[in-house]
């Protein structure tokens, strides 16, 4: 598919908060969702509107990984290429340096009150909190053990993939201690993304070779496979909060947003976007100040 400027695209009214991102100037889009996203290859921001419509909305620096929406609807978003987080503002169409100084930075969450953000980097093991109105940098785990997706619960709980453990974790956020994990007995595959469903209350983990999901309640005691084979490799998650899924799965360098009802388990591709690696619901609304509406309203997987 040809990308094109987002400038150039024709506009349409949409209360959708990517009114944010293009400072009104949007893409037609028959689908209820639009997403932004990453392209770690071409190192762009995107804005996708399935069914297959994808546009830059800015070059960024190498190899751009995890995004979330801030407390103001601005892209926060990761460059593991160049170890940096970035703060992208659609109004003014300015790119920020948010912090410096991380490895491989991969996966980012928003804290409840929307004040700071967890960066999960992959390549020291460890967790920062960047707090956004001073842009300090504190760390809150540092271990032996990788950690990639995260995300809060509703109730302010703290989750993790765990690449070493082969499990999702509960991550004290005062302390950086775990406090729980899955069963060893249920070793999950290669995980990768984390999402929390405020449909189900559960947490969704994709795996990147697996071609599975997996569903986990937050008491982390059971693990549930479900089987998904759109892709061989899948990567960020993200909730609607009303019944669906939404997946970033990969086969070599093409990119697919993939859809998954957790009521009916039909899987769906919905675009294809060379490069893609994460992406964040479009959601209308300044960022929530409790967490029950967290980890999707400002980002997180």
């Amino acid at each position: 598919m040809r990308m094109q400027p987002v400038e150039k695209l024709p506009l349409r009214g949409i209360q959708l908060v990517l009114v944010l991102t293009l400072a009104a100037l949007l893409v037609q889009s028959a689908f209820a969702a639009e997403f932004v996203g990453t392209n770690i290859s071409s190192g762009q921001l995107l804005l996708v509107s399935p069914p297959n419509s994808s546009a830059m909305i800015t070059t960024t620096g190498a190899q751009p990984s995890g995004l979330i929406f801030g407390p103001t609807q601005e892209i926060i978003y990761a460059l593991s290429g160049a170890g940096t987080v970035h703060i992208y503002n659609p109004f003014t169409r300015t790119d920020t340096t948010l912090a410096t100084g991380f490895t491989t930075p991969t996966y980012l969450t928003m804290e409840p009150a929307c004040k700071s953000i967890l960066v999960s980097d992959t390549g020291v093991n460890k967790i920062f909190r960047i707090t956004l109105s001073t842009r300090v940098v504190t760390t809150l785990y540092n271990g032996t053990d990788k950690i990639q997706g995260l995300t809060y619960d509703n109730g302010g709980n703290l989750f993790a993939v765990d690449d070493q453990l082969n499990a999702i974790v509960q991550i004290d956020p005062a302390t950086g201690a775990f406090l729980n994990q899955t069963p060893a007995s249920s070793p999950l595959t290669a995980p990768e993304g984390l999402v929390f469903d405020y449909f189900t209350q559960q947490l969704f983990a994709t795996s990147n070779s697996g071609q599975v999901l997996y569903e986990v309640p937050t008491n982390l005691l059971t693990v549930t496979t479900i089987p998904f084979t759109a892709e061989p490799t899948l990567h960020g998650i993200v909730s609607d909060n009303g019944g669906n899924l939404y997946i970033v799965g990969a086969n070599a360098t093409t990119g697919f947003l993939l859809q998954y009802s957790i009521s009916t388990g039909v899987e769906k591709t919905l675009n294809t976007v060379p490069g893609l690696q994460d992406i964040a619901l479009v959601i209308s609304g300044p960022c929530p100040k409790s967490a029950g509406v967290l980890a999707d309203a400002c980002g997180g997987n």
